[in-house]
Formats: C-alpha cells, structure tokens, sequence
C-alpha cells in the first residue's frame, strides 16, 4: 500500500505523470482527482472534463471520438503554454482559454491537467476501459453540447467511484466513517444498543446489510477514531468535512487498517491454523470464529458479539436461502427467529470452548517440559494433572508423542492467544450475565430482531 491506494493505481498515476512529464504540482492535483480528495465535490474535475472534451469536439468539428483521444494522448499538450499555442484562436477558446455554451470555462493551465486526467481515465488498468470510454466519447462527439457533456460527467463519475472501491482500500472505510458518524450525530463514544439502532436504521431504509457486517464497521470505525485522535472537530459529524486537510490526514491514519481490519486478526489466524494435530476440529475453529470475528468486541462488547452469533447467523440463513432460490424453513420462519440459538445457550459454547483451549494449553506445556529435571513439587503436580489429560484425549494425531510435541510447539503462540481471548470471552459474557441477565436480553432481542427481519425480507416471503 502506498499512500492509500495500491500498486495498479500507483502505476497508472506514474504512467500519466512520467509519459507527460508533469510537474510535482500536477502530479498531486491528478492523484487527489484520482483518489477522490477533492473537496467538497469530488466528481467536479470530472464534469469540467467532460465539458472541455465537448469544447474541443465543438472546436475541431469532430464526428467520431478518435480525435479527442489523440488529444488526450498527445503527452505535446502536457503544459499550459503547450496548450495555448495549440488552441488560442480558435472558436471555442477566448483570450484565458477553453468556453463551453452555458457558462462553463477554464483557463490554459486547467485545461492541460484536465487532458492528462483524460489520459489516465483511458489508459488506466493497462487500457481495461479504453474502448467503452472512447465510445462515450463518440456519443459526445455526435452531441457536443452542455447536455451531452453533463451525461459524459455522469459516466464518468461512476466509473471513477467503481476504480476507487477497486484501488483505495480507504473508499469504503471512508463512507463507514461518514454513514456512522451522521447517526451517532458526532460522537466516537458508542455502545451494544446504538450498534443495534443503527442496523435497525439502515434495514428500515431498504439496505438490508447484515448485523455482522455492521458490527464490523463499528469496530473499524472504533479503531480509525483511536487513530485520529488528533484530527480537529471529528467530535461533529459535519466539521469532519471542514476540517482543513483531513482527507490526508485520514489516509495516513488508517493505513494501518487498510490492509487487514481489526475484525479479521483472530479470524484470520483461526485460517491459518496449522493441519497438524486435531487440537481444534473445524467446528471448534468455526464456533471460535463466531466469537472472535469482532474483536476486540468479545471483551468489550459481549452483547453485541452474542447478537452477531445468534441472530446474524439467523439472518446470513436468510440470504444464503433467497441466494439458493430455496432450502429449508421458510423465510417468515426464519424471520421469526425461532430457531435462534439463545444466549444461555452461546454462553455454555464459549464457557466450552475456553475450557478445552486451556485444557490445549496444559497439555502444551506438558510437552514441553517433560524431559526437564528438578521441577518444583507443584510444577510436577501439574505436570501428571496434563498428563493425565493428554491420556483423555482421543483425537487424530495424538498418538505420536514426537510428532505431537512438535505439532503443539508449532501451534504455541496462537494456541496461547487463542485461550487468553476465549478465557477473556468466558469473562465478559460471565459479567454481562450480572448486569444484564441473558435469559431476559435474548427474549428482549429476538422479538426486536423478527421485526425487523420480517418487515424487511416480507416481499420475498409473499
């Protein structure tokens, strides 16, 4: 990653710049026109392209497109004076440069940035979009007018935003931000029910996302907010716009999660666990990922970790059966959340779950120190008490003592990891039970979750 966006992009921002020789200047100006942090509306030096492709179409009399994307090409028309000497004088240019009907003008200098951001929409992803972008230009070229250019503006705007969700990472954590901060009305600070509101919002408005993928955001937006900390006016939803330099200061602050989110770690590293000895079966891994997805939402937010696994299972259910055309219980039973599991239910899962990790553990250290001598009376105690467990276990390559020492030896660090987070799970769920008891918050939140679920799959169910 390189300044938010990533190699294709960079090299398609270097093409342009090197083929043109540009100045540092306007290799900054095409690569925030490029990344969409031009401010406040990010699609204007789109529309004030479209708008000069349809002076020049206007200009030269061209019937086809084939005459703009030479100019566009033409790396002879990278500099302002460059330009001018090719243009002044001509019907669609006055003495401070390019004029469209309606009002719409720009100068020389302008002008030659907007032919190399022409440059870079028709050469980007070595050519992939060449021949759709120089059929608009065709249409605009048989059409060289305002309206003709406002239509271009359009195409134009869609298919940047389509690169930037494809090159910047940072696109959709930006909208994340936005969509979160305008609900929590300018506050970083959130709990377990404005998680759920603001699910319950975007299912109102027709969106439909799942409450895991939800969640998710929540936890990168928690995260990007730690990071910047020093960004002024975030405590206002609508300052975050105002606020001078934010669009870099947001890029550089989040490279970190650009790569990997928070929420993925632990996921992440339940993937890759090794094939070695059944120390966790695939269920286990799954049950584990279940829990774990959101960190660090499994110690700080256990209700809404219990909510993900019981009701954003019932609702990833509804969509892989509207994805099957079928299968199953029907969609208003499933809506109804009948079949949730209950958080009693997940909790004795997870109070399992760490029960066996720590189990995992002794049985680790067994291993590794068994051949040592001199071990204190207790160490030696608990020593014969993993012993003894290992003994109990029946699993797939637990026979083989060398093989399974270098099995657990290889799976140390994140078998610890693992048990310290589940044990912190088992905790947290242990305490949210205090304050909140789990039999009543289930009842409470399933019948939030059937109607919301049920009002907003009901179409597909009639």
């Amino acid at each position: 990653m390189t300044g938010g966006y990533d190699e294709r992009c960079a090299a398609d921002l270097a093409g342009v710049g090197e083929g043109r020789d540009l100045s540092r200047a306007d290799r900054a100006w095409l690569a925030r026109v490029v990344t969409g942090a031009v401010r406040p509306n990010r699609d204007k030096p789109l529309w004030d392209l479209a708008h000069a492709l349809a002076a020049l179409a206007r200009a030269g009399g061209a019937r086809d497109g084939r005459a703009l994307v030479s100019l566009a090409l033409d790396p002879g028309l990278a500099t302002p004076a460059a330009v001018e000497a090719r243009f002044a004088g001509n019907a669609a240019t006055d003495a401070r440069g390019l004029v469209l009907d309606g009002g719409w003008r720009t100068g020389w200098s302008g002008l030659a940035r907007l032919l190399a951001l022409a440059e870079f929409v028709l050469t980007a992803e070595d050519l992939a979009q060449f021949a759709t972008v120089t059929g608009w230009l065709d249409e605009l070229a048989a059409s060289p007018d305002a309206e003709g250019a406002a239509f271009l503006a359009k195409r134009l705007a869609r298919q940047s935003a389509a690169y930037r969700n494809a090159h910047l990472p940072l696109a959709p954590l930006e909208r994340r931000f936005r969509a979160i901060l305008v609900f929590l009305a300018g506050r970083r600070a959130f709990g377990d029910d404005d998680i759920l509101a603001f699910w319950r919002e975007e299912m109102r408005g027709g969106e439909r996302p799942g409450f895991r993928t939800v969640a998710e955001h929540f936890v990168t937006f928690e995260a990007g907010a730690h990071l910047l900390d020093g960004l002024e006016g975030l405590a206002s939803a609508a300052s975050l716009a105002a606020a001078d330099g934010w669009e870099e200061r947001l890029d550089a602050s989040l490279a970190d999660l650009t790569a990997a989110e928070p929420a993925e770690a632990l996921a992440a590293l339940l993937a890759a666990w090794p094939d070695g000895p059944k120390i966790l079966t695939g269920a286990e891994r799954e049950d584990l990922a279940d829990f774990l997805r959101l960190e660090p939402f499994h110690r700080t937010r256990p209700l809404t970790t219990l909510r993900a696994a019981s009701f954003g299972r019932v609702q990833s259910g509804i969509a892989n059966r509207l994805r099957r055309g079928g299968g199953g219980a029907d969609l208003a039973e499933r809506a109804a959340c009948t079949e949730a599991e209950t958080y009693a239910d997940l909790q004795a899962r997870a109070g399992a779950l760490a029960a066996h990790l720590a189990r995992m553990l002794r049985i680790a250290a067994a291993l590794a120190i068994a051949e040592r001598d001199g071990l204190s009376p207790q160490t030696q105690a608990a020593l014969e008490a993993a012993e003894a467990d290992l003994r109990r276990v029946r699993r797939a390559g637990f026979e083989d003592r060398a093989a399974l020492t270098a099995g657990f030896a290889a799976a140390a660090s994140a078998l610890l990891r693992l048990a310290e987070e589940a044990g912190r799970l088992e905790r947290a769920l242990a305490a949210l039970d205090r304050q909140r008891p789990l039999e009543a918050a289930f009842a409470a939140d399933r019948a939030v979750f059937a109607e919301a679920l049920t009002a907003a799959y009901a179409g597909e169910a009639a």
